[in-house]
């Protein structure tokens, strides 16, 4: 149902006329600004996840704080120069950046109701009128102003351009979130090439062993000592340890291939800098936040929170469309022969209207209906994504744990496999057992001396993961990086949307 409820139609002259207008259109515009600050829906206190949370972790004692960039704590320059590049080059992170870019205008859209639409318009003309010999001209300018607002009564709109404004936060949030899985990623790729790199070399000094014992035992051979059994015995058992060889540089070569793209390049062109031959030690394990400290550092969970603030505020705007819309337009024109007199002479109109849906289906309560529920689908969201935060921390700090006692016992087994080795060959060169059992005992070392580097390339893998589910608030920093003129402001300086007027 639409009413008319304000219309009239004047010609105003001079200076009086348009300060006449002036004063209407200025209190409409206040009156306006007067009732838009209520709202018929309270708004909810969205302040943490409906979970309980617990007030620490269950993590080892000793602890330092860890670096803003959690990457230096591997204290690796090259390795930080690398994530770096990454951030400027990377593809996922760069089409992150345009989502962010999307939402801001967006949101701009969103909230442009909020104030009044004007437009303007103009046109000139001249005629020429030839009549019975005589020549004349006629001028004509014209200038049109239309302006219309819809009265922010209920806050329908400046709650929607709020939910906006939380959106684009939000995806400012999903950045910097992109960012820190696309560190986790290089970082990984890293202690990869890494690994395969150490690898290589461990193979590469037990096939000089197995063939210099190899050797060895091919001379006791043609001096009549051992047999040929022995010899092929030990021709296989280099032969196994040169076969491991294929797959580790297969692993290597996807790795720099997969790390190159990651670095926005070709895997045709090598990356700048290389990774050392050798994993670096374990860092000593980081200070952790209060369980309840993870709702300000992790991204994910920042925008889970600003996604359901937003559907709250979206709720409030679909209870405002039931309610009443008043709109208010005002027209002016301005028409003269010359443009020196073009505002001497004022025609303008002011009317409102008044609208109330009376009958559409149940369609409105419907959506009211539809935005509760995704409200609470986010809500649910957020609480399950703090529940994975959780979990996230303490399984990395349960398998730390167990990979360290891991380690240990490889270190151990190394040891023993080493005696184990000496012990076998001093008998064997005695004649006191077989050349079977230090071959065993050699292939015992060497599988262990291998495990021993993928053991501790897992052991970094999980810290990685630690300080990954930890978060950070570090990509202010490196927006430089990215060529871009966005002016978006922080989003902890924007409003939650978790009071109403």
């Amino acid at each position: 149902m639409t009413v008319s409820i304000l219309v009239f139609r004047n010609s105003l002259s001079g200076r009086s006329g348009r300060h006449h207008v002036l004063k209407t259109v200025t209190g409409i515009l206040l009156t306006g600004l007067i009732l838009g600050g209520c709202t018929p829906y309270e708004l909810k206190n969205l302040q943490e996840p409906n979970v309980s949370i617990p007030e620490s972790f269950d993590a080892p004692l000793a602890r330092v704080e860890p670096p803003e960039r959690w990457w230096l704590a591997f204290e690796d320059p090259d390795l930080d120069r690398t994530v770096l590049e990454a951030f400027g080059a990377n593809l996922d992170l760069k089409q992150a950046w345009a989502r962010l870019d999307q939402s801001l205008a967006t949101a701009t859209i969103v909230g442009a109701p909020v104030l009044p639409d004007a437009t303007l318009d103009g046109s000139g003309s001249r005629q020429r009128i030839d009549a019975s010999g005589a020549r004349t001209y006629s001028n004509r300018f014209r200038l049109g102003l239309a302006l219309t607002w819809e009265l922010d009564l209920w806050k329908k709109i400046s709650n929607r351009a709020e939910a906006a404004t939380l959106l684009a936060t939000a995806s400012r949030d999903d950045v910097e979130q992109t960012a820190l899985l696309l560190s986790g990623t290089v970082v990984d790729l890293w202690f990869t090439i890494q690994e395969q790199e150490q690898l290589l070399r461990v193979l590469k000094e037990q096939i000089e062993s197995s063939t210099n014992q190899l050797e060895v035992i091919e001379h006791r051979y043609g001096q009549g000592v051992g047999s040929a059994l022995q010899v092929l015995q030990q021709r296989l058992q280099l032969a196994q340890v040169q076969s491991q060889v294929p797959a580790v540089v297969s692993s290597l070569e996807l790795s720099r291939n997969r790390l190159s793209v990651v670095l926005g390049r070709a895997p045709q062109f090598p990356i700048e800098v290389a990774p050392k031959a050798v994993l670096p030690p374990l860092p000593p394990f980081p200070d952790l936040p209060a369980p309840r400290e993870l709702l300000d550092t992790r991204p994910d969970l920042r925008a889970a929170y600003k996604r359901l603030s937003a559907a709250d505020l979206e709720v409030a705007a679909a209870v405002a469309d039931m309610l009443p819309t008043i709109r208010i337009s005002l027209d002016a024109s301005f028409n003269s022969p010359s443009l020196s007199s073009l505002f001497d002479d004022t025609l303008a109109s002011m009317g409102g209207s008044l609208f109330q849906p009376v009958f559409d289906g149940d369609r409105r309560g419907a959506e009211v209906d539809r935005r509760k529920a995704l409200m609470q689908e986010r809500m649910d969201a957020f609480s399950e994504k703090f529940l994975v935060a959780l979990r996230e921390i303490q399984d990395a700090i349960d398998q730390e744990a167990s990979q360290v006692e891991l380690l240990d016992d490889v270190i151990a087994q190394i040891s023993i496999a080493s005696a184990t080795l000496a012990e076998a060959r001093f008998s064997y060169a005695n004649g006191q057992n077989e050349y079977l059992d230090v071959i065993s005992a050699l292939q015992a070392l060497q599988g262990v001396q291998r495990q021993e580097v993928t053991v501790r390339k897992q052991l970094l893998s999980i810290r990685s993961n630690l300080y990954l589910a930890l978060g950070g608030e570090w990509l202010d920093e490196l927006e430089p990086l990215q060529e871009t003129g966005r002016t978006s402001p922080r989003n902890s300086d924007m409003s939650t949307g978790n009071s109403s007027t």
